[in-house]
Formats: structure tokens, sequence, C-alpha cells
């Protein structure tokens, strides 16, 4: 018993040591963040009527007299253009879904 309390003393202490000279690997240096890189970005939607909105759904209460009625929900694949010229080059395809909530064509919603 006197042995085995000897032995637990001796490991405590050696172990007190080994913490109190061990030191980090590095210098701590405070956290300094780089200034934020600002990217602007300009592309242009063409929207423009043809097979690229599709009507998926329509409500059965407004008249159909105009070409886009109030509250129709139109798919759309227009193309994206680097510039507003409707000749300008096309970069990708811009896909979503569009809902028309006004009792005109220019009240859209993407």
């Amino acid at each position: 018993m006197r042995g085995t309390l000897m032995l637990s003393w001796i490991l405590i202490i050696c172990l007190s040591q080994v913490a109190v000279q061990s030191q980090y690997y590095s210098k701590s240096r405070p956290y300094h963040p780089r200034p934020a890189k600002v990217t602007n970005l300009h592309f242009f939607m063409h929207e423009h009527t043809g097979v690229t909105a599709v009507v998926v759904a329509q409500a059965n209460i407004t008249s159909n007299n105009s070409s886009v009625p109030f509250a129709t929900l139109v798919a759309v694949n227009d193309p994206l253009r680097t510039g507003p010229e409707p000749d300008s080059e096309v970069i990708g395809n811009v896909q979503g879904i569009s809902l028309l909530a006004g009792s005109n064509a220019s009240s859209r919603r993407t």
C-alpha cells in the first residue's frame, strides 16, 4: 500500500513538472483579416415572347383577353446576355418560375 502511494506521488510530481515546462510550438499572433474583395458583375436577362415561357398554371376566373392574364404561373428559360442589346453575347440561360400578379404584363414577380 505504501509503495503504491509513493509511486502515485512521484507520478503526480513528474507530470506537474512536464506541464510547467511545456510551451507552444509557435508564437501566437493576432488575427488580421484581409480586406474584402468586391467584384461587380452585370448580366442582362432578355425576356421575349415565344417558346422561352410556358404557362404552368392559370386561374379559371380570370378573363383571357390579354396575352398574360392575371394570376398566371409561367416557367421561363430566357437568355442571359453581357449587354442590354438584343444582339449581345449569350453567356447562359435564366431558368425559373414567374408569377403574373398584376392586371398588366409589366407587373411580374420572379
